[in-house]
């Protein structure tokens, strides 16, 4: 039904549309303001530009050939399988120690950029997960589908879309830091 949608074409375009949205959501801003940070949006359009060349260079599948050729040279290719999934497990550990910290750290006064913060976070996180190419995560990312889309392609997109909306949302600066979180 959807397969037409899991085209790595389709996904850079994803990856550059959120970047143009970023971009935009920097120019909505005030200046006058002392609340908002153009410069946040604008760092935030750089990384999904860099991750959409990343993807149209197909940096990732490089960086995996790189690292397997290593492997087999070095001799430890047929023992790869722990430390894959420690470095998923640090991924992961790494990706909920950035938001902790984000939702701790971030002044109440730049609430706002939260959101739109994890969002960044988590599709690099994802990024990085599917890079390590650990057998297990890549059965469910690559050999499951819903409604003929592979999962980590439903994945991809869901995270770019909802990093898409966070370039719409500008709240009003009230609450309390433990509110901004628990609505992020």
């Amino acid at each position: 039904m959807l397969q037409w949608a899991d085209q790595n074409w389709l996904r850079l375009l994803a990856y550059v549309a959120v970047g143009v949205l970023a971009l935009l959501a920097g120019r909505r801003e005030d200046r006058a303001d002392p609340a908002t940070w153009r410069p946040f949006w604008l760092m935030t359009a750089w990384v999904f530009f860099v991750m959409a060349l990343g993807r149209a260079q197909g940096l990732a599948e490089w960086v995996i050939d790189q690292v397997r050729g290593e492997a087999y040279e070095a001799g430890w290719y047929d023992a790869r399988r722990p430390l894959q999934a420690a470095v998923v497990l640090a991924v992961g550990g790494a990706w909920l120690v950035s938001v902790a910290a984000a939702c701790w750290r971030i002044p109440e006064r730049r609430r706002r950029y939260l959101p739109m913060t994890v969002m960044v976070l988590t599709v690099g996180a994802y990024v990085a997960v599917r890079t390590v190419s650990l057998h297990q995560v890549d059965s469910l990312l690559y050999r499951r589908e819903i409604f003929d889309l592979r999962v980590g392609t439903l994945i991809e997109y869901v995270l770019l879309a909802a990093a898409g909306a966070c370039t719409f949302w500008t709240p009003e600066p009230s609450g309390s830091a433990s509110d901004a979180c628990v609505e992020a």
